[in-house]
């Protein structure tokens, strides 16, 4: 008996790591797609950087909304910053929410689209 009460907060434990690990995962990539869409986006203009940033987030399954992503351009200056709250199942019937926030930036020797 003891040693299926351990089997079973092991499979808990290793449940909870495993949920809180990819929703980590999917929040790196999230923010790395945003890193690269300001950097290589001299030519875009901060309305395309968002949406492709946005259409990443869709394809990750990250419940960013439109209006927690904002994107803005200053002269050579790009900044994106989001902000959106994931409910993360730790176990089969608890949740926790849990809030992302990030800010990438990225300054262009190139000439910038307004």
């Amino acid at each position: 008996m003891k040693t299926i009460i351990k089997l079973v907060i092991a499979a808990l434990v290793l449940n909870a790591v495993f949920q809180y690990a990819q929703v980590m995962w999917d929040y790196y990539q999230l923010k790395d797609a945003a890193q690269q869409a300001v950097v290589f986006g001299s030519k875009a203009s901060a309305d395309q950087i968002h949406q492709q940033i946005m259409r990443q987030a869709a394809s990750l399954d990250v419940p960013l909304k439109p209006e927690d992503l904002t994107v803005s351009r200053v002269d050579a200056r790009t900044v994106a910053e989001a902000s959106y709250t994931q409910r993360v199942p730790f176990a089969p019937s608890y949740e926790r929410p849990m809030t992302f926030t990030f800010q990438v930036e990225a300054f262009s020797t190139q000439a910038v689209a307004p």
